[in-house]
């Protein structure tokens, strides 16, 4: 190519940067945008508690194909702590209007000092072109109000570096309600988590509740874990805190070794 000819390429004709200038408008067209509309989800949680939610955006029929998913995230505190998202009802893909179809919950929770001593569980609301008959009633403002009560359950770790020791695993019941779509923008959903204060077995008949607290049963299959308790019952101790334990909770034999 000569010098003359690329000096003449350097420059198009007026309808051919047009044409250039609305193929880019086009292609901004195509970048997502969340719409101007929302509800507010917020609450309390207790201490030591994270929550996450996860936004899903589904298309009509004509962008069945599309979908968008949007996170937000409250991280653990020390101390109970609330918790407040803004959450679009609504999400722009091009030319597709894709609307919120649900809201994943993921709760959250520590019960130790160590990496492995935490654990979650999953809640969740659906947005309805119309409420079940079983749905959660709204209030006569159309906000929603529910508690969401935890609670841990313990049992023996089955993982082989923690070999005796305890673990616990989160169990949160009613975090969970159908969300109606067409009065849910402006609108308030308050989910109040709550922490129960009794720890109970994972595996029920697996432990047995005496005065002092839980004692795990073995002698029935031979296994290093907790087993169906047998009659009369026969104990195993396990680990605890750095220290061999007979009863849950209220394990203080590891207190008199020194």
């Amino acid at each position: 190519m000569t010098s003359h000819t690329f000096s003449r390429s350097r420059f198009l004709p007026i309808h051919a940067w047009s044409a250039l200038f609305g193929l880019l408008l086009s292609g901004c067209s195509t970048l997502g945008s969340v719409g101007a509309d929302t509800f507010t989800l917020k609450g309390e949680l207790p201490a030591d508690f994270a929550l996450k939610a996860q936004a899903h955006y589904g298309g009509s029929k004509e962008c069945s194909e599309r979908g968008h998913v949007k996170g937000f995230k409250k991280d653990y505190e020390k101390v109970p702590h609330g918790y407040e998202f803004e959450i679009p009802v609504s999400y722009r893909d091009g030319l597709c209007e894709l609307q919120l179809t649900r809201v994943g919950l993921f709760i959250h929770a520590q019960y130790g000092e160590q990496d492995w001593q935490h654990s979650y569980d999953n809640g969740g609301l659906v947005v309805v072109e119309e409420l079940p008959p079983n749905a959660i009633p709204h209030q006569a403002d159309g906000e929603l109000a529910i508690t969401a009560k935890c609670s841990w359950l313990f049992q023996i770790s089955k993982a082989q570096s923690r070999r005796g020791e305890i673990s616990k695993i989160l169990n949160c019941t009613g975090a969970g309600a159908f969300l109606p779509r067409t009065a849910l923008a402006s609108k308030t959903v308050q989910i109040q988590f709550e922490q129960s204060g009794d720890d109970r077995p994972y595996h029920r008949d697996y432990w047995l509740k005496t005065e002092s607290g839980w004692k795990p049963c073995t002698g029935r299959w031979g296994t290093r874990f907790e087993e169906f308790c047998t009659s009369p019952p026969q104990f195993r101790t396990f680990t605890m805190d750095g220290g061999t334990c007979t009863v849950y909770p209220n394990c203080t034999e590891w207190l008199t070794d020194e």
